[in-house]
């Protein structure tokens, strides 16, 4: 193990035990409930030993954008704004009923300044999470829509991706930035191509060797 990850590593453990040593208080939320939302400041953190949340972007002009629903394990919610005193950046709802741990904004401060080893593991979390943001958005901007929905579903059969998908329609499409029409167009598409298929109201990889072609020539 290299020395960043042994450190990280470290400040982890060093993070998790104070939050069981400080005795917390619990936050139970029920489906749909937000846990942050966009615009607000942050006063409190949360810890999560695991969920599922949705986490999406509400622009002026109204649009919606999901980055989908996300399976969290060991995860602090809060802390980009946190260390950067700025508002939320993002509507932060969960999926199923979920316990949260509170963390005031001065017990957590004080949890950084006891071991410079909780800042690197922060650090890397944030990294890694940059890293996979923008893997994302790179192939937003520059696949076709076509790509980015046949990738995604990929992504699900192959495990790389929590199996988990919307059952609406304007939910998924959402997580393109598109319209419903487009996006049932595009899934269409897939489906005429033999690359897809569907079961109920979940997509399906139908042909995977196929499906990573069609990708490599996108």
């Amino acid at each position: 193990m290299n020395t960043v990850n042994s450190l990280a590593l470290q400040g982890f453990e060093i993070f998790r035990h104070e939050i069981e040593r400080q005795h917390l208080k619990s936050k139970t939320f029920q489906p749909h409930d937000y846990l942050l939302h966009q615009g607000q400041e942050i006063l409190e953190l949360f810890w999560v030993d695991s969920g599922q949340f949705t986490i999406g972007y509400t622009a002026n002009n109204g649009r919606n954008y999901s980055l989908g629903r996300n399976l969290v394990d060991k995860h602090l919610f809060g802390e980009v704004e946190y260390l950067t005193s700025s508002p939320c950046q993002f509507n932060i709802q969960a999926s199923e009923i979920v316990t949260a741990k509170v963390l005031p904004i001065k017990v957590m401060t004080a949890i950084l300044q006891l071991d410079s080893k909780v800042g690197i593991w922060m650090s890397q979390a944030l990294s890694s999470r940059y890293q996979t943001g923008m893997t994302m958005t790179m192939n937003r901007f520059l696949h076709p829509l076509i790509y980015n929905i046949a990738w995604d579903i990929q992504q699900h059969c192959i495990g790389a991706r929590p199996a988990v998908n919307f059952s609406h329609v304007y939910k998924e499409a959402e997580r393109f930035g598109c319209s419903e029409r487009v996006y049932s167009r595009v899934v269409n598409q897939l489906l005429d191509m033999d690359l897809i298929k569907k079961i109920g109201n979940q997509l399906h990889v139908k042909d995977l060797p196929k499906l990573a072609k069609f990708l490599e020539m996108k």
